[in-house]
């Protein structure tokens, strides 16, 4: 902790399943400006009596003029079940240029120039889409982003799971792709 915070102005908040502080009041009000953290973030300091989220201290009292995220039960969840369930339809893709791979000879220079790189640039590709589609989605109804954005273009699972958790939703989704994924690689296998 710094010389310049006193124990009493400390706050403490939690991101992504981890406490994180001590922190003066100025700092977490620049967290909430740069939209680091948001009005649902669990924070605490001395004399709470447990974590609250933030909009129910004094620094939330700036976000009296926002609305609230709207319901997590009203958000679409549409393409994150479409992403749920993307793995079986890459399946297709690999099985469609695996088709055209043996009805075209060996050494066909436009397989290896161009589809080839197709059997893992549509996923990439598709995953990271509907990922951020989805994230803007999320920050229209009220819900921060942070650490969405970045999950929604490296990983399309971890990005699922987060999400749920930011939502507070069961991550059902997240599960599904998993499932998702280990039957195409069955089916890729047989």
């Amino acid at each position: 902790m710094s010389d310049t915070t006193t124990s009493d102005e400390a706050w403490f908040y939690a991101q992504g399943g981890e406490r994180k502080g001590p922190v003066p009041t100025d700092k977490l009000r620049e967290l909430l400006e740069t939209q680091t953290i948001d009005g649902e973030t669990p924070v605490w300091r001395k004399g709470l009596a447990d974590w609250q989220p933030l909009r129910t201290t004094e620094i939330g009292a700036q976000l009296k003029d926002a609305p609230p995220p709207i319901a997590a039960s009203h958000v679409n969840n549409g393409l994150v079940w479409a992403l749920a369930f993307a793995p079986l339809a890459y399946l297709f893709v690999d099985l469609a240029l695996l088709n055209y791979q043996n009805s075209h000879p060996a050494g066909d220079e436009f397989f290896e120039a161009f589809l080839s790189p197709l059997s893992w640039l549509v996923p990439v590709l598709t995953n990271a889409v509907l990922c951020l589609v989805d994230t803007e989605q999320l920050k229209r109804a009220g819900y921060s982003s942070g650490w969405l954005t970045l999950f929604a273009l490296l990983l399309a699972p971890v990005y699922l799971f987060v999400r749920a958790q930011r939502l507070r939703q069961t991550p059902t989704y997240g599960f599904v792709w998993i499932a998702s994924l280990v039957v195409t690689i069955i089916l890729r296998a047989a």
